[in-house]
C-alpha cells in the first residue's frame, strides 16, 4: 500500500468554483474484484462497516458512521465494473455527488474517487474521512487482518493534510 504522504487526496475548487475532493489510489486487484469490494455487502463490511451500496440506478447508498452521523444517497450511474455514482445527503449540508471510477492499471486497479459539489465548511472533514476509508480499502485488498482499525489508528496523521 502507498504511504500516507503519497496517498493524499486533493481538496480544492472544480472549474465552476465549487469545492471538490478527489483521491486516486492503486488497488492490487483487477477492476472486477475492486468492484466487488465496493458493492458486495460482505466485502464492503470488511473496510467500511455499517455501509452498503446497491449497484443499480435508483439503488440506495448508505454510510452509517454511528455517532458521527449517517450519509444516505441514491445511485445515479452504474457501469460495472468501471463506474459507480451516487448522491451524498448529510443532514445540515447541501447534497453532493460521489463518483467511484475504476480502471485497469499496472496489474491492478486505479481507483479515482471524486466527491463533487461539496460545501466548503464540511469539505475538510469529508476529505479526512475519505482518506481514512480509502486507506482501509487499500489495506483490505492487501489482505490486512484489521484494515479498519489500522486505518483509523492513523487519523491524527491524516487530519493535518486537509486542515491547514
Amino acid at each position: 500500500m502507498t504511504t500516507l504522504d503519497t496517498a493524499r487526496g486533493t481538496l480544492g475548487l472544480d472549474p465552476s468554483g465549487t469545492a471538490q475532493i478527489q483521491f486516486v489510489r492503486h488497488l492490487p486487484v483487477p477492476p472486477e474484484r475492486a468492484w466487488a469490494w465496493l458493492t458486495d455487502p460482505d466485502l464492503l463490511q470488511r473496510w467500511l462497516p455499517g455501509c452498503r451500496i446497491e449497484p443499480r440506478v435508483g439503488g440506495t447508498a448508505l454510510f452509517d458512521f454511528g455517532e458521527e452521523g449517517t450519509a444516505t444517497g441514491e445511485v445515479t450511474a452504474v457501469d460495472e465494473p468501471g463506474l459507480l455514482e451516487h448522491t451524498w445527503v448529510w443532514e445540515g449540508v447541501p447534497d453532493s455527488l460521489v463518483r467511484w471510477e475504476l480502471q485497469a492499471d499496472d496489474g491492478g486497479t486505479r481507483l479515482t474517487l471524486t466527491h463533487a459539489d461539496v460545501a466548503s465548511g464540511p469539505a475538510p472533514e469529508f476529505a479526512v474521512g475519505w482518506h481514512v476509508m480509502l486507506d482501509a480499502l487499500g489495506l483490505a485488498t492487501d489482505g490486512a487482518d484489521d484494515p479498519v482499525g489500522a486505518a483509523w489508528s492513523r487519523l491524527e496523521q491524516v487530519v493535518p493534510f486537509y486542515n491547514a
